[in-house]
């Protein structure tokens, strides 16, 4: 590999790290405005989310429609689920992953609820960046806001 290459390979990751990052915030801004269409377009339908407890236990996955469904049923804002600036981002071609602190703050109100990891898997197809994986823990304690 000539050493000219490199800047381009770098400036793509860059690139797809920035559309990445957009596409978590435009989910995360769906959901605090309850807008379905904004939250859909953010991921594959198929799409799925597992939570795991403070205690470990894997619960049962849910599929993000219903989710979405739920958020959009809701009257209100939505919740307010804020991530790191800078989360971990690896990407490799088409597959990403994404591994970043978060705390959740129910709508209307100004105390964060809980606060934990999200894990986003996302794949890049011709309609862009995708997720199509989610997982989360979950605690109570010990939650600070992000930075």
């Amino acid at each position: 590999m000539a050493l000219g290459a490199i800047p381009t390979v770098t400036a793509a990751a860059q690139s797809d790290e920035q559309a990445i990052k957009l596409v978590l915030k435009h989910m995360f801004d769906g959901m605090r405005a309850r807008d379905t269409a904004m939250m859909r377009s953010t991921m594959v339908p198929s799409t799925v989310l597992e939570r795991t407890s403070a205690t470990g236990e894997l619960g049962d996955p849910i599929p993000m429609g219903k989710f979405i469904d739920r958020v959009g049923a809701g009257t209100g804002p939505g919740g307010d689920e804020q991530i790191e600036k800078n989360p971990k981002i690896e990407v490799d071609g088409p597959l990403a992953s994404v591994w970043t602190n978060y705390t959740l703050t129910p709508g209307g109100k100004t105390e964060i609820d809980h606060c934990g990891v999200d894990a986003f898997l996302l794949r890049k197809g011709a309609d862009g960046w995708k997720i199509f994986h989610i997982a989360d823990s979950s605690r109570k304690d010990g939650c600070k806001p992000i930075k």
